[in-house]
This record gives C-alpha cells, structure tokens and sequence, in this order.
C-alpha cells in the first residue's frame, strides 16, 4: 500500500488523542484514508512495544536504533503506552537452586535461635580490603578542553595503578559496641594459625572479655578455610562457645551479615573520594571513621538481622532484599 502524503500530520493528531473522525474533518481527507493510517501506525506501536518488552534490558538508544524509530518515540511509548520506567539493575550474589534451599532452611533454624537466644548478643564479624587509591567513577572525572585539544597531550589520563598497595581489615560489630579494627598486611597469608592468633586470641578475646564482661555473647563468622579447621573449632569451642557454627550459619549470604549489608559501605563512603600516600594514612582515616559510628547506628543495622532472616524465608532462600 503506497504511504498516504498526510500520514505525518494523521500521526501527529492521532498521538495527541484525536479521534479519526476529527482528524479526517481537520484535515479535510476522507474518514478511509484516515482509518487505514491510524491502523498501520497501531500494528507498528504493537510490534514495537512487543520487541521493546521482549529486549527489557536494552537501553532506550539500542532500542531506538534496533527499531528503526526516534529514540523520543520509544521513550514515549515505555513510558506512556507500557508505563514502565527504566531501573538500575538490582545488585546481589548469585544463588543455585542448591544454595538457595540450604539458605531457607537455615534461616528458619536461626529465627528458631534467637527466639531463645538475643540476636543482640551476636558479634558480627567479617573482613574487607581497602586501598590507597579510591575507585575509580569516570562519569565524574572530567576535563574542559576545546574541540582541537580534545584528542592532544593536553587531555589528562584517568588511571589506577594495577595493584594499588593495599590493606586487609577485620572487624566485628554488636548492638552495643564495635571491636578494634584489626590490620592484616597484604604480605600476610590469614592461615588458621594468623587468623587464631592475630584476630581470636589477640583481638576479640581481650574485647570480648571487657566488653561482655561475663555475659552471654554468640560469635559470628564466614566459612573460609582458616575459620572453620580443625584446630580453629579447638579455640572457638575453649574460648568462645555458642558460636554460630555450620549447621546455622549458611553460606554465600552477606545479605545477612551487618557487616557486609552495611557496615562496610559505610566505612567506604566515610573515607570515599580520598587518595592516600601511605597504607598508614589509609589505616588512620579508617581508625577515625570507625570511631565516628555511633551506638544508634549499630543498634538499628543489628536489629534489622530478623528482618532480613523473615525476608529471606518468604523469598525461599533467594534474593530477597527486594521484600524489605
């Protein structure tokens, strides 16, 4: 079928909600030519609106490009005709069928545990590397230049060394407190003997000790081979007993550590943006931001555990931050 001459002018009036009636009347052309425009221009939004949903996670310019159309167009019909708005992509581990079974049941087992035990008393542990350099956002990093300089020498280099020197941090928080943080150099492998000594027996017990003052408390921790040997059960069996072992804990879940959920990132964007000279300088901005996390903050992310530990039932073991 050859396109009609006022195709374009149809189509305009059509999208501002004309009916075909009027728009034949305005456009003095008769009501025919009118009706078989208007049902082309529908069976293309259909065909494009099922192409669009079918590729959800292109962008609005792939999608423009792939169709053919302006990429005004697609975006009135994601927004008007679908009404849909584009999002950011969730962030979260990937789970099996596998994982995601052992993760319900063991929530279930831990909401059965603090039921009897106070998830106030957990200590929530974990480690982190932090470097010297920050990481990199290229979106803000910027120059001004005109159009000639644009490809010259003038046109500074945004750059991270490959393996900025670095620092491994260990810490541990509870509804009432934080323990020390606990520097591990980059040189030192964390072996069961570093990881008993250094951390256990140096560090958490003396805070333990003081901290607790010979109440109950329930220590936390990831599965990582140094964590769960042989002879690091022997020390957290003498010297920290209740803790939350194998059968209660489950794996590949930071979503459920404070730690990881939370603490974390804020440590991150207490110290975002800076460059230090020295893994010294890294280790004292991160002493003063430890220290500024005050008691609040601590008691509402401990308290939040139960929360996520419901959520994480009802989603059957799977990414569930979502429900909160």
């Amino acid at each position: 079928m050859k396109s009609s001459p006022h195709r374009p002018s149809i189509e305009l009036l059509f999208k501002r909600g004309l009916g075909s009636a009027e728009i034949a009347r305005r456009l003095q052309i008769s009501s025919s030519t009118v009706r078989n425009v208007v049902a082309a221009i529908k069976k293309r939004g259909d065909a494009s609106e099922k192409r669009i949903i079918r590729n959800d996670g292109l962008s609005l310019n792939r999608m423009a490009s792939q169709l053919g159309i302006a990429r005004s167009t697609v975006q009135s019909i994601v927004k008007n005709d679908l009404k849909l708005k584009s999002y950011k992509l969730r962030r979260g581990q990937y789970l099996s069928d596998k994982s995601k079974a052992m993760r319900l049941e063991k929530c279930r087992k831990l909401l059965q545990h603090f039921q009897v035990r106070r998830v106030s008393d957990v200590i929530w542990t974990d480690e982190k590397i932090f470097t010297i350099e920050p990481l990199p956002n290229r979106q803000n990093q910027r120059q001004l230049l005109s159009k000639d300089d644009s490809m010259s020498p003038k046109r500074r280099l945004a750059h991270n060394r490959l393996f900025p020197k670095s620092v491994m941090v260990w810490a541990g928080i509870t509804a009432t407190g934080k323990t020390p943080l606990v520097f591990i150099e980059r040189n030192v492998k964390i072996n069961s003997e570093v990881y008993q000594k250094i951390v256990l027996m140096d560090n958490l017990l003396p805070w333990v000790t003081q901290h607790f003052a010979g109440g109950p408390f329930i220590l936390q921790q990831d599965w990582a081979p140094s964590h769960g040997s042989r002879s690091t059960l022997a020390v957290l069996e003498a010297h920290f007993p209740g803790f939350l072992d194998k059968n209660l804990w489950p794996a590949s879940s930071p979503d459920l550590n404070p730690m990881d959920f939370s603490v974390w990132g804020m440590l991150e964007g207490k110290i975002a943006g800076k460059v230090f000279a020295t893994v010294d300088d890294l280790k004292a901005a991160l002493e003063v931001a430890w220290a500024s996390i005050d008691d609040g903050y601590l008691r509402r992310t401990v308290n939040s555990v139960k929360k996520r530990l419901r959520a994480c039932v009802k989603a059957r073991g799977s990414n569930f931050e979502i429900l909160l």
